[in-house]
């Protein structure tokens, strides 16, 4: 009897412990199948009422739930375990004692606000995402919320409402905002990411793909068919936040250019939209009107043919000493022409500009000059108070001591013709003139005939006027003559004073300024 008795309690203690594991586990879903939360056929056994609150058993998500509500644990102790995947669209709360574990590889994403209550214990091991608030329902730091992974993957798109949650709470390591013991995330910098943060993560292109925002619309509050300078208010329909195509962040943009404008919305959530394209904005550009003729400055009675773009607008002239005769301007007296040009397509625009006209100078050079074996002269042009002047170089050589200067010592002139231009500006007209200075070259003896008869007796280099040494050699190089400062007197003697025999003799003479003349000379007796 008591071995019968013994046997009957341990069949009565084995029936307890299946009934309790049924009961505290009772729901779980189907491996590997997609399905939502209130459809009975997600579940295995088949649930034949899914509930939104839970008390007294546990559930465990084994392949990818969409719960279309909120979800809330309460009441008897129970837990919610995520092996795959488990999207809430709206609240999760689990009251006190009731616990939920995220495994690795698993996924949840609470599209609202997360409740814990006091004793709660959370671990993530696997991806985590609130998109509202985390509450705390007491101030009672009870319970704990951890995970293996570091950084974790737990991503909190608002705030956590209750002190002693954040701070160093040795129980609460995911929320820690103090000094986090795995790597903090580069925009929260807590120990969980923000929605920034999400953005950044592998996750979220499948976390988008969870969403179920719509399109959004865009409405406009006045005519979207005008010119450029007016606008129109283009507004999208509700959201968070709001990014258009002009990169403005706000509900309403202020259309000002042609196009169409795209509106990419993210919900409360953090669901993203996709681009949404407003009604075509047919904003006629203004045609881009300009005067391609010049603005240079002329002077009284000058002619210039007016151009603008496009072609086919009017001229006229709405200030100023001037006229018009079809597109020619004159200009009739000193002072400012105000242009303005007037083009007129599906838009109107013009442009406008202004010219100085002012009186024409009269420059004046100076003579051309004639110098024989000189390199440099004085400059003698002429110039008024009120003008400016500015040497240049046409041709040939010459440096100018004072390129502004009238009267300036040009330099480093060339044989043969230099030609130079003077020109002079009174206010914004100019007048120039050239002026010619000729260099001659050296005609110097090719011959000598040093026989007293007063012609040819002596090595005569013409307009001697720079002083210059002169050295004579004979054909084998020997130095026969010379004299630092020649003055046309050399005979045919050598330095002793005796005649040279007739022959051939080879010279070299360096003037002061530096130019050195070769040649040779025949003395013939």
């Amino acid at each position: 009897m008591i071995v019968i008795m013994k046997r009957s309690i341990e069949v009565l203690l084995i029936l307890l412990l299946q009934c309790i594991t049924l009961y505290s586990q009772p729901y779980l879903s189907k491996d590997n199948y997609t399905g939502t939360w209130e459809t009975p056929e997600s579940w295995n056994p088949t649930w034949l009422s899914p509930q939104s609150i839970i008390n007294g058993y546990n559930i465990s998500i084994n392949g990818f739930i969409t719960a279309n509500s909120n979800l809330s644990f309460t009441g008897t102790t129970s837990e919610l375990i995520v092996h795959d995947t488990l999207v809430i669209k709206g609240d999760l709360v689990l009251d006190n004692n009731n616990d939920l574990t995220i495994n690795d590889g698993g996924i949840l994403i609470v599209r609202g606000n997360l409740t814990i209550g006091n004793q709660t214990r959370i671990v993530a091991n696997g991806y985590f995402i609130i998109t509202g608030n985390l509450i705390k329902a007491s101030s009672i730091n009870l319970g704990s919320f951890t995970s293996n992974d570091n950084p974790v993957k737990v991503f909190i798109g608002d705030s956590i409402s209750s002190v002693g949650l954040t701070d160093n709470n040795p129980n609460y390591p995911v929320l820690n905002t103090v000094s986090p013991a795995t790597i903090p995330y580069p925009n929260s910098a807590f120990a969980f990411g923000n929605t920034s943060d999400l953005m950044n993560d592998p996750i979220y292109s499948f976390f988008q793909t969870t969403c179920t925002t719509t399109t959004p619309t865009i409405t406009a509050d006045g005519p979207t068919t005008f010119c450029d300078g007016d606008s129109v208010t283009l507004t999208s329909s509700e959201g968070s936040t709001y990014v258009w195509s002009t990169g403005a962040t706000t509900a309403s943009i202020n259309a000002t250019a042609a196009g169409s404008y795209t509106v990419q919305v993210t919900d409360a959530n953090g669901c993203q939209s996709l681009p949404s394209a407003a009604a075509m904005v047919d904003i006629n550009a203004l045609p881009l009107v300009t005067i391609t003729s010049s603005s240079n400055a002329m002077c009284i009675n000058d002619l210039r043919t007016l151009t603008g773009s496009p072609t086919g607008g009017t001229f006229m002239i709405t200030d100023g000493p001037g006229t018009i005769a079809g597109n020619v301007l004159t200009a009739s007296g000193t002072g400012n022409i105000n242009l303005e040009y007037n083009y007129t397509g599906v838009c109107s625009s013009k442009a406008t500009q202004s010219i100085i006209i002012a009186e024409k100078p009269i420059a004046s050079a100076g003579p051309d000059q004639e110098l024989q074996f000189v390199f440099e002269t004085l400059m003698q042009a002429e110039l008024t108070g009120s003008e400016t002047g500015e040497w240049s170089l046409i041709s040939g050589s010459g440096t100018f001591g004072d390129i502004h200067s009238p009267s300036t010592r040009v330099t480093e002139l060339s044989l043969g013709e230099n030609v130079f231009l003077w020109n002079v500006q009174n206010g914004n007209c100019d007048a120039g003139e050239e002026v010619i200075i000729t260099v001659y070259d050296l005609v110097i003896p090719s011959v000598i005939t040093p026989n007293e008869d007063g012609k040819n007796d002596y090595f005569i280099i013409p307009y001697n006027t720079i002083p210059a040494e002169l050295t004579i050699f004979n054909r084998w190089g020997n130095i026969e003559f010379t004299n630092d400062n020649y003055e046309n007197d050399w005979s045919g003697r050598n330095n002793n004073g005796t005649e040279l025999t007739g022959d051939t003799y080879f010279y070299v003479l360096k003037f002061e300024n530096g130019i050195i003349q070769k040649g040779s000379v025949l003395i013939k007796r």
